[in-house]
């Protein structure tokens, strides 16, 4: 199965997808949706079904509509579902909607064999780099122990970590200049999907 190719797409429209679709030709097809848009798009679903469906398994994922970190959540527990090749398509939707599985990519690269939307100016296929988070094992454990820090001290943490507070320190500054913690050294929103 290995040669599978999966294919997960955000989805508000049929235009966006077909480019995808084509290009592709997927075995299995994951639609990500807004749960306030399904009613709106149920005729452009049921196009997906009628064209797609004979070819290809599909699934609709519903996801909250406008939190960036519930979106990225959804979207790692789907990739490391996936046992194929996995094309990742952030063409249709609105852009909280593309943002959040982008985040969900970047937050597992390795799971992910390309990502992808369409250039309105021809409807050619564009790839998009595939980021990750860039956190050593060291900058990792300090932002998780962040995350539960509840109350407790810098000091305290350091003790946890078995390091220096010093040391600590200076992951903290680049925590903070990259936007994993803010200047309280509390975790961020981009600091908890680091840790997704």
């Amino acid at each position: 199965m290995a040669g599978e190719v999966v294919l997960i797409s955000t989805f508000y429209s049929f235009d966006p997808f077909v480019a995808a679709a084509h290009a592709y030709s997927p075995s299995k097809i994951y639609l990500v949706v807004a749960k306030d848009t399904l009613q709106k798009i149920d005729g452009d679903l049921s196009k997906v079904r009628e064209f797609y469906g004979k070819v290809a398994a599909i699934d609709v994922i519903r996801v909250e509509d406008s939190d960036l970190f519930a979106i990225a959540k959804d979207t790692v527990k789907l990739l490391e579902s996936q046992k194929g090749r996995v094309i990742v398509n952030v063409s249709g939707g609105w852009k909280l909607l593309a943002q959040g599985v982008l985040y969900g990519c970047y937050a597992r690269p390795s799971l992910v064999e390309k990502i992808i939307c369409n250039n309105l100016a021809d409807r050619s296929i564009v790839e998009i780099p595939k980021l990750s988070y860039g956190l050593t094992s060291a900058k990792k454990k300090l932002l998780e122990e962040i995350a539960r820090r509840n109350g407790r001290t810098i000091a305290e943490i350091a003790r946890r970590l078995e390091k220096t507070p010093g040391m600590l320190y200076q992951h903290l500054k680049e925590l903070r200049d990259n936007g994993y913690v803010d200047a309280e050294f509390e975790i961020t929103l981009a600091g908890k999907m680091a840790l997704l």
